[in-house]
């Protein structure tokens, strides 16, 4: 496949692809030097929109396909955690009270790797000369994967998959509500019994009262 780019306003050609990616890891092609071949049609397109050069590191993109792999981190990575959490704790035969400081730090270990994630697989559709899908897409996970199949043009089993657990967790959650609402009323009454109660008026209180 033959190759042109621009250089000083010039346009310098044909060349082959091995010829361009040389010039890439030398830097005298920039992720926005303009390079054209045939496939493009008429409009020329920077290096970095043509999949060549990545627009963040200007380094030689050695695929210029779109990784998955940051999206299923993002879509499995934080429930897997929290799942192994769960029966780790349940083997280890951990106390309910005892499991608040435990699960505090894999909520958090959790958001770093979701956000870590979220934040790479946009980058790499970015790095491909695309847009990705906006960032607060992270609340509504199935609508980013919506969103980011079309972009990307293909996807479809990260966003079944997204879908299969936002029904699972609304699942749990609705599941889980009875459980809560005897909790909290279990704790009111808790609450209720531990209250002070007011003393009862003495008898002589009474008396005066009386004679007055």
């Amino acid at each position: 496949m033959e190759w042109f780019y621009e250089n000083n306003g010039q346009q310098v050609g044909p060349v082959s692809r091995e010829e361009i990616l040389r010039l890439i890891m030398q830097q005298r092609i920039k992720p926005e030097t303009l390079v054209w071949t045939p496939e493009f049609g008429e409009a020329w397109r920077p290096a970095s929109a043509a999949g060549l050069v990545s627009p963040l590191t200007g380094l030689l993109r050695l695929s210029t396909g779109i990784s998955e792999h940051w999206a299923w981190v993002v879509l499995v990575g934080p429930w897997l955690i929290q799942r192994l959490a769960l029966l780790i704790l349940d083997w280890r035969q951990v106390p309910a009270s005892e499991q608040a400081g435990p699960s505090s730090i894999v909520a958090i270990m959790s958001l770093v790797l979701f956000f870590t994630a979220f934040t790479l697989d946009r980058n790499s559709i970015r790095e491909n000369g695309q847009t990705p899908p906006g960032f607060w897409w992270w609340l509504f996970l199935p609508g980013y994967f919506w969103r980011r199949r079309q972009i990307v043009g293909r996807g479809l089993s990260l966003l079944l998959v997204s879908l299969v657990l936002f029904a699972a967790n609304v699942t749990e959650k609705i599941y889980q509500l009875p459980q809560m609402k005897a909790e909290l009323q279990h704790q009111q009454e808790q609450m209720h019994q531990s209250a002070p109660s007011n003393p009862p008026a003495s008898s002589g209180q009474d008396d005066e009262q009386e004679e007055l």
